[in-house]
């Protein structure tokens, strides 16, 4: 009797929970359902088609993109290396006048400081010392030649007797025909003997000249090299002026970039007094980062900024890339080659620079679509109407609003472009 009783209660205990279980009312569909999504380690949140916040939400799929990608970098505009002009005194001396300064603008052949020498006084004066060793020399060959053509000439007229009173001896048959020949001989030999100190006095003349000539030349030479006029070297051949000043000229027209130089400092070749460039054309020197060093080459189109005309872009194209990774910074050395025009850019400015590396066809979703969770970056797949995965994603490079996606994502897939935040709020609330 104990037992049955005891059956009986517990099969209608049984029979009570099996109805309330039946009769326990179903989730709707603007539920969150996160037990499973846990279980399965996926992040989905649901919105009801009359939730206020479906409105805000606007969905795309993924597609290929042509994106023209670029490479970001920061640089600084320097003097074109290869127009630039370091200027340095030829000679060693002391600095008498400085006519420029910095930031000037000069011309070609325009005098920017003067230096005494010592060496170009020296140049000088042994240029005119040797011209009066080689003028003092002449005159003592020609006294010489002049004493032996007299010398001669008294020995011809000596012989042009006896050759003239003999041939009158041999007429009257007193002298012999040999002696008129011997002494015609003898006066012929004189003769040839004058004509040749004659002949050698001209040519004493003329090689004394041309050495003259060839002295003057060479030390025309060395003025105008050393920067000395045209015109005051000519003054200073024919006054015989000893002159220990030479100009310091600019060989190109530019700016004054560096002047290291004042009046009364002494100066040798060694010291670079000036520095003048052309800024027509400026170096934009720049290094990128070791994963982008296979995205640039030269000749990519180069944009870029600068503080002083932040509204303005300059361009360029890269005309150097380095061979080697700089292995204390992991970068590239690039250059570009920019105009200046207006001559609005300056070295030493700061820049900020895109490097076009041209269009690749990837998938890309709009900037928008990702979101941050954590560390993680993240989009919103759709898989049914309402319901969105968050999905984890790796980025590649943005170009035009768009995002290359490298994984996690596939062609064609539903996600949220607009209202992606909305949706990570919701996963945050799912979470707690």
């Amino acid at each position: 009797m104990d037992h049955s009783r005891t059956n009986l209660s517990t099969w209608l205990v049984c029979g009570c929970c099996l109805l309330f279980v039946g009769c326990h009312p179903k989730h709707k569909n603007d539920s969150i359902d996160v037990s499973q999504d846990r279980e399965n380690k996926q992040n989905i949140s649901y919105v009801s088609p009359d939730s206020g916040s479906l409105k805000h939400i606007q969905v795309e799929r993924s597609s290929l993109r042509s994106l023209p990608f670029v490479i970001d970098a920061s640089g600084q505009l320097q003097a074109n290396a290869n127009v630039v002009s370091r200027i340095s005194s030829p000679l060693s001396g002391k600095v008498k006048e400085v006519h420029a300064t910095i930031g000037e603008h000069v011309k070609a052949g325009q005098i920017l400081a003067s230096v005494t020498s010592q060496e170009v006084g020296a140049l000088i004066t042994d240029f005119f010392k040797a011209e009066t060793e080689l003028e003092s020399d002449l005159s003592r060959d020609l006294l010489e030649i002049d004493y032996e053509v007299e010398q001669e000439q008294a020995e011809l007229e000596l012989s042009e007797k006896q050759y003239e009173r003999t041939r009158l001896l041999v007429e009257e048959k007193i002298s012999s025909r040999a002696e008129l020949e011997r002494l015609r001989t003898v006066l012929d030999k004189h003769k040839l003997t004058v004509a040749a100190l004659e002949k050698k006095r001209v040519r004493l003349k003329e090689v004394t000249e041309n050495k003259k000539r060839l002295g003057r030349s060479s030390l025309e030479q060395k003025l105008t090299l050393l920067g000395v006029a045209k015109s005051t070297v000519e003054s200073i051949l024919n006054k015989k002026d000893v002159v220990n000043t030479i100009p310091i000229r600019s060989p190109q027209s530019g700016f004054v970039l560096e002047r290291n130089v004042n009046v009364g400092e002494l100066v040798d070749p060694a010291k670079i007094l000036f520095v003048v460039d052309d800024i027509d054309n400026l170096w934009l020197i720049a290094d990128v980062f070791e994963q982008d060093v296979e995205s640039v080459s030269k000749g990519q189109l180069v944009e870029f900024t600068v503080d002083s005309f932040p509204k303005e872009r300059f361009t360029g194209a890269l005309d150097f890339v380095a061979g080697t990774i700089n292995p204390e910074t992991r970068t590239l050395a690039i250059r570009a080659t920019v105009t200046n025009p207006h001559l609005k850019l300056k070295p030493k400015m700061f820049a900020r620079l895109k490097i076009f590396t041209g269009n690749e066809t990837v998938l890309a979703v709009p900037k928008g679509a990702i979101q941050d969770a954590g560390s993680k970056k993240v989009v919103y797949v759709q898989v049914a109407p309402g319901k969105f995965q968050e999905r984890p994603v790796k980025l590649g490079d943005e170009a035009s609003g768009f995002i290359h996606v490298k994984e996690g994502l596939k062609e064609g897939e539903l996600i949220a472009t607009k209202g992606a935040f909305s949706l990570r709020s919701q996963i945050l609330k799912q979470s707690r």
